[in-house]
C-alpha cells in the first residue's frame, strides 16, 4: 500500500502526519507538494528520510490536480490518503489491505474526529448500516454519508479506470471520484475500527458551505437522472426510493422543476402520509412530513413563497423540526411577517443548537438561508454538537 499525502503550506502539521505513518513498515510514503512556499517539504523529508518520495503537483496546482499526481505516482496495488493536518493510526494499513485483498475496490473504516485547535476527541464517525447492505453505496448520490470520502483505502486501478480526480472540483473531489466508481460497479468493504484521526478546523474547505454546495452541484450534474434511476433499480431499490433519490439530486443541482416532478413520483397522492418508507434508511421520516417539507422547500427555493408557506406550515404541524421552522421563517420574512419569522428562527435554533442557517437568518446577516435537505440525524464530520443533537451540516 502507498500512503499519499497532499500538502500545501502545511509546515505546522506535516511532522505529525508523516511521523504517524512511520510505524507502518510495509507502506510506501508519497508526499505530493502542491507548490508549498513554506517548510512543508523540508520538514517532511527530515521526518521520514529516505522512506519518503516527493512528487510535485502540476501547475497551477489545486487539490484535485495534487490528488491526481498522487494517483499517477502509485506503484502499488492499493493506496490510501492522509490529509496533511490529520493522523494515521498504526495498524490501519493491514486492515485496509485485508479488505481490499478479498476483492473489494474500496475499504472504509471509522474515523475519530478531533478538534484541531485543542486536539480533544470529539466523536467517532462510523458508516451507517444502510450503506453496508446490498446496493448501499448507491445511496451516496443522495448525500455523502461516509465518515470521510477521501479517507478510504482503494484499489489504484479502479480509481484510474473511473477517470481519476477532476482538477476542476475543489472540496468534494474524492466524492466525485467515488460516485463515478460506484456507477462502474465498484464494491465496498466496511470496518468499524478507527485507524484515522481527522483534525477539524474552522477554516477547512468542507466548512465553506457555499463553495461546497456549488461543487457538489457540479459533481452531481455529471450524472444523468435516468442513469441514477437505472442504478438504483439495478441494485434492488424500488421505484419510490429511486424517485426520492432523484429529488435529493435535483435539489443539490438547484433544478427545482425536476425536483417537483420527481417528488410526485416519490410520494404520490395515494401514499399513506403516516408511512415511513425506509425505517432503517437514510431518511426515516413519515411520508406526509417528508412531502410537505420537501415541496414547501422546493417552492420556496423557486421563489413561489405564497405556495410554499402553507406546505411548510403543514410540515410543522405534522412534526416540528429545526429545518422546517427555519424555512417557514424564511417564507414569513418574505411575506413581511417579521415577528413570526423571528419566533420561527428562534425555535429552529432551540431545536438544533448551533444550526448555522437559523443563526444567520435570525441575525439578518445577509440573504435568506434555506435548508434544502432534512438535517442529519446521525453524527457527521461537520458536527460539533453533543451526541443526539441533529447536525446542521
Amino acid at each position: 500500500m502507498t500512503i499519499l499525502i497532499a500538502a500545501r503550506n502545511a509546515a505546522a502539521t506535516i511532522h505529525r502526519a508523516v511521523s504517524s505513518c512511520l510505524p507502518e513498515q510495509g507502506a510506501r510514503l508519497v508526499l505530493i507538494d502542491d507548490h508549498a512556499t513554506d517548510d512543508t517539504v523540508r520538514i517532511a523529508r527530515a521526518t521520514a528520510g529516505r522512506r519518503l518520495r516527493v512528487v510535485t503537483a502540476p501547475g497551477p496546482g489545486g487539490i484535485g490536480a495534487a490528488r491526481q499526481a498522487g494517483l499517477d505516482a502509485c506503484e502499488t496495488e492499493f493506496a490510501a490518503w492522509l490529509d496533511a493536518d490529520d493522523e494515521w493510526v498504526p495498524g490501519r494499513m493491514g486492515r485496509l489491505t485485508a479488505m481490499l485483498e478479498r476483492g473489494f475496490d474500496v475499504a472504509v473504516e471509522s474515523i475519530d474526529l478531533m478538534d484541531g485547535p485543542t486536539g480533544a476527541h470529539l466523536r467517532r464517525l462510523s458508516t451507517p448500516m444502510f450503506l453496508r447492505g446490498p446496493g448501499g453505496p448507491a445511496r451516496l448520490f443522495e448525500r455523502n454519508f461516509l465518515p470521510g470520502d477521501t479517507q478510504v483505502g482503494f484499489r489504484v486501478s479502479e480509481f484510474r479506470d473511473a477517470g481519476g480526480y477532476d482538477p476542476a472540483i475543489v472540496g468534494p473531489e474524492s466524492y466525485d471520484l467515488l460516485l463515478r466508481a460506484i456507477r462502474r460497479g465498484a464494491t465496498f468493504a466496511f470496518g468499524d475500527d478507527a485507524g484515522y484521526r481527522m483534525h477539524a478546523y474552522p477554516h477547512s474547505l468542507s466548512r465553506d458551505v457555499t463553495r461546497q454546495a456549488r461543487a457538489v452541484a457540479a459533481v452531481l450534474a455529471k450524472h444523468e437522472y435516468a442513469d441514477i434511476r437505472q442504478l438504483y433499480r439495478a441494485v434492488g431499490y424500488g421505484g419510490r426510493v429511486a424517485a426520492w433519490a432523484l429529488v435529493s439530486v435535483a435539489l443539490f443541482r438547484q433544478d427545482w422543476a425536476s425536483a417537483l416532478e420527481f417528488l410526485h413520483a416519490a410520494c404520490p397522492p395515494s401514499a399513506d402520509p403516516r408511512e415511513v418508507l425506509e425505517p432503517d434508511g437514510p431518511w426515516p421520516f413519515a411520508e406526509g412530513w417528508r412531502r410537505a417539507f420537501t415541496r414547501g422547500t422546493t417552492l420556496l427555493l423557486a421563489g413561489l413563497t405564497d405556495s410554499a408557506e402553507p406546505e411548510l406550515r403543514l410540515a410543522e404541524s405534522i412534526m416540528p423540526t429545526a429545518e422546517g421552522a427555519n424555512n417557514l421563517g424564511v417564507a414569513w420574512t418574505r411575506q413581511g411577517r417579521t415577528a413570526e419569522a423571528a419566533a420561527s428562527f428562534a425555535a429552529a435554533e432551540a431545536r438544533c443548537p448551533g444550526y448555522y442557517d437559523a443563526r444567520v437568518n435570525a441575525a439578518r446577516e445577509g440573504g435568506a438561508r434555506i435548508t434544502t435537505h432534512p438535517l442529519r440525524r446521525r453524527p457527521s464530520r461537520n458536527d460539533y454538537r453533543p451526541a443526539g443533537v441533529p447536525s446542521a451540516a
